[in-house]
């Protein structure tokens, strides 16, 4: 039985720190790669140089982006898959390293349980040994809950496996500021693809400072990604998680312009209300939702508490402002809680 072929894409800029390993463990590979396409983005140190000494070795294709502006990590990678050949996608970054059974490993996944592949992924400092990545979003919800999971928080490694023909179906990649992964994943998995994992570790992360974007503001970042989904979004239960995802990052700011409630509000509603520490500054309705209540915090911000309740006053979600982000008291889904860890915030610490 014939497999699926698989190439290999990964977006350069100013990577000659780097490449030679990248490309180094990809000749390594168990089961060799069908293809490799990099696209250099207008470095201006070594990388294509050093990209070039590979080609006999890999099957390589090399792009380089000849226009006026940097294509970004999305537009490279795009314009990579674009160039395949091969059955299905595999993503590496510049920067990161992959164990010699990669490609074996996470073949064997796809041929398993055909979908979105992550990876276990190891850390590596680039010094002294690989260790764990050992976080708190190393498991997998369960097939029916991946994709409320996957909008409270992205759970899948960058350097994942994918169908071409899915990745075509769905759009492929698009520019957005930030997370142009999870845009990509939220789409394949809101398309029928199953996350799933290899059962060793095999993608090496490198963790390094300039992986960090000081000071970016990456709850505001995050919901590009969130209402672009919700602007496709048809199902409730699916704009439900997407509103809670997004209340959890920047509080009633990320639901746009509501119109404030005038009339008397339901009697539960109202007792839960009148229940609460903080007086009720603003009340407002939402189709998906239910009855969002703004509390005055005290420090004459309105929305640093917002409660989502139903007309029973049941709580939905509770989230309030500590110190510039929110945090959810209460939650009636775990599988909506947005965990506050990441795989980047866990390795800040390691560096």
């Amino acid at each position: 039985m014939s497999r699926d072929t698989v190439g290999v894409v990964i977006a350069a800029m100013n990577s000659a720190a780097f490449i030679d390993q990248a490309l180094g463990s990809l000749a390594m590979q168990t089961t060799p790669a069908d293809q490799v396409v990099v696209v250099d983005d207008h470095s201006d140190d070594d990388t294509v140089r050093l990209i070039e000494r590979w080609r006999a070795i890999l099957p390589l294709t090399l792009l380089r982006n000849h226009g006026p502006r940097r294509l970004g990590v999305w537009g490279a990678r795009r314009a990579a898959i674009e160039v395949l050949e091969t059955d299905l996608v595999l993503q590496l970054d510049g920067d990161d390293l992959v164990l010699p059974h990669h490609v074996a490993a996470m073949s064997e996944a796809y041929a398993a349980s055909p979908g979105l592949i992550s990876p276990r992924p190891l850390t590596w400092t680039g010094q002294g040994p690989f260790r764990p990545a050992t976080y708190t979003k190393g498991g997998l919800p369960l097939p029916g809950d991946q994709l409320i999971q996957l909008l409270a928080q992205n759970y899948v490694v960058v350097g994942s496996l994918f169908a071409r023909e899915l990745y075509e179906r769905v759009g492929g990649y698009r520019k957005v500021a930030y997370g142009e992964e999870w845009d990509l994943w939220l789409r394949l998995v809101a398309a029928g693809a199953r996350v799933s994992k290899p059962a060793e570790p095999s993608y090496v992360y490198r963790v390094r400072a300039s992986s960090y974007a000081g000071g970016f503001a990456r709850n505001e970042a995050e919901t590009e990604v969130l209402k672009r989904f919700l602007e496709d979004a048809e199902r409730p239960v699916h704009r439900r998680a997407v509103k809670v995802a997004l209340l959890q990052r920047t509080g009633l700011a990320a639901l746009g312009s509501l119109t404030p409630v005038s009339g008397p509000l339901p009697e539960p509603v109202r007792a839960f209300a009148a229940d609460q520490e903080r007086p009720l500054t603003r009340a407002y309705h939402d189709p998906d939702l239910g009855w969002v209540l703004s509390f005055d915090s005290g420090s004459g911000n309105s929305g640093a508490e917002v409660a989502v309740v139903d007309d029973a006053a049941r709580v939905i979600v509770h989230v309030a402002e500590k110190d510039g982000n929110y945090e959810a008291v209460e939650i009636a889904d775990p599988l909506m809680r947005r965990d506050a860890s990441s795989l980047r915030d866990i390795l800040r610490g390691e560096i």
